[in-house]
């Protein structure tokens, strides 16, 4: 008889399963379920944001650490989780009067994503 031990099932959950990063229109910025899958993000409570010298490029990070400066709590929903960033956005000229979608770039070891918002 077939073992599936050492696999993990798949469960679809939601629209899609290809990691995106969200500027929504309302001013937050949220990853869809196949980030969260992917990087494992649901364990997180908390994100900081930075931006590149050259004003490009977005990086986010996430921890469980509640005493980092500059922390935004993420506020999770079935299949995706979100934290306003909208005084980031404005301090840096990042357009969000619409929504858009973007791909990132994942850094395992210190759990950081890469994004360009104007892409």
């Amino acid at each position: 008889m077939f073992s599936l031990e050492g696999f993990r099932k798949y469960v679809h959950r939601g629209r899609a399963n290809t990691p995106k990063v969200t500027i929504r229109k309302a001013g937050q910025i949220g990853f869809n379920s196949g980030a969260i899958g992917k990087y494992n993000l649901d364990v997180y409570k908390y994100a900081m944001l930075f931006i590149s010298d050259d004003k490009k490029r977005v990086a986010v990070k996430f921890t469980n650490n509640e005493k980092e400066s500059g922390i935004l709590a993420i506020q999770k929903r079935p299949g995706s989780f979100a934290f306003s960033a909208i005084p980031f956005m404005r301090l840096h000229d990042i357009s969000y009067d619409k929504t858009r979608n973007f791909d990132f770039t994942w850094i395992e070891k210190d759990k950081v994503a890469i994004f360009r918002p104007e892409e």
